[in-house]
């Protein structure tokens, strides 16, 4: 399976690429948040069942959850993708797609059947059938498609008919509006939430779930004690509690994404969508973009699927002249 931030395998394809080279291969926020040092007990103790506590109240008040009842903390969002299959008893699961791919993988690997459907309403005809776990991206990765609270609502009470469960990855959520977490507890939700994607540190290593009280303990019995570092849980604390940061980042974001799409639309690419941490362009040509792009230190994401897309992770403001530079380049060669 093709991931971004491969840096490695750009650098053995492409050995004579422009340095240094520029990542935008992931959806990860380029402006790390900037988190106080870390006390050396949180190094040297077990994590404190205090600061997890607390991380999880910080967490439900965050994404809306009535409290932290309904929330448990993880190493990261793809841990939780991995143990899906565990949590929910399922014959089959029905993936709408094209999405995040290791929602497929996850449950393959599990043996069960994932069935990759282009639509909500062939997701929906799944429902009604025996023991079905559906799973929804909401925004999507990597074309932003983007379903209403009040749409996902109306979504998880028709599964709940049939006592069937519905999986919503909030992964890219935080920038974009209100997640589903106030619809807890629901009988047939459970969300993943993101923390690394939006706070620019993916090496904290750290993600949420939200769902029923049954299906949090489950978790909690497979993490076991001590999932999360005494350290992620203090970077967690501070950054989740930083609203003026995180508004900051949003208008930095918001800003930044506008001007990509708009060098892409003065050279008559079609903007598919985005979020606020990627943008997904349509070019004829994306293959050979994408080749010049890499030849020139810019790593950005294409797809196996549909040879026409490239989604582009934002780039730090200080990179900005040279990506914009080289993308120019590359139209008027022509």
């Amino acid at each position: 399976m093709i991931h971004g931030g491969q840096l490695q395998e750009a650098k053995q394809q492409f050995p004579d690429a422009v340095l240094p080279w520029i990542d935008l291969s992931t959806g990860i926020n380029p402006y790390a948040y900037p988190f106080l040092s870390i006390s050396t007990e949180r190094w040297t103790e077990l994590p404190s069942v205090h600061d997890e506590l607390q991380l999880r109240k910080i967490a439900a008040h965050c994404y809306g959850a009535e409290d932290e009842s309904y929330v448990i903390a993880a190493p990261g969002t793809q841990i939780l993708i991995s143990l899906l299959p565990y949590i929910f008893k399922a014959k089959q699961v029905c993936v709408l797609c094209p999405t995040y791919m290791e929602h497929v993988n996850s449950w393959q690997q599990a043996g069960i059947p994932a069935h990759q459907v282009a639509s909500l309403g062939e997701l929906m005809k799944f429902a009604s059938q025996d023991q079905v776990v559906g799973v929804i991206c909401n925004p999507n990765n990597p074309d932003g498609r983007l379903f209403s609270k009040s749409q996902l609502q109306d979504i998880a009470n028709y599964w709940a008919q049939f006592k069937n469960h519905l999986i919503i990855d909030e992964a890219f959520m935080d920038f974009e509006g209100e997640g589903a977490g106030s619809l807890l507890p629901h009988p047939a939700l459970t969300i993943l939430r993101s923390f690394g994607k939006t706070y620019g540190l993916a090496g904290v290593r750290l993600g949420f779930l939200l769902s029923d009280l049954d299906h949090i303990e489950r978790v909690r019995q497979m993490l076991g004690p001590w999932a999360i570092s005494g350290a992620a849980l203090q970077i967690g604390l501070q950054a989740l509690q930083d609203r003026s940061w995180f508004l900051q980042s949003q208008r930095q974001l918001s800003l930044q994404a506008k001007q990509l799409d708009q060098l892409f639309l003065t050279h008559q690419c079609q903007i598919v969508g985005g979020t606020h941490l990627f943008r997904l362009i349509e070019y004829p040509k994306a293959q050979t973009l994408w080749k010049y792009l890499a030849s020139q230190g810019i790593w950005v994401r294409k797809f196996e699927y549909n040879a026409h897309w490239l989604r582009f992770g934002l780039p730090h403001k200080r990179q900005w002249d040279r990506v914009q530079k080289t993308i120019r380049d590359y139209f008027s060669a022509g």
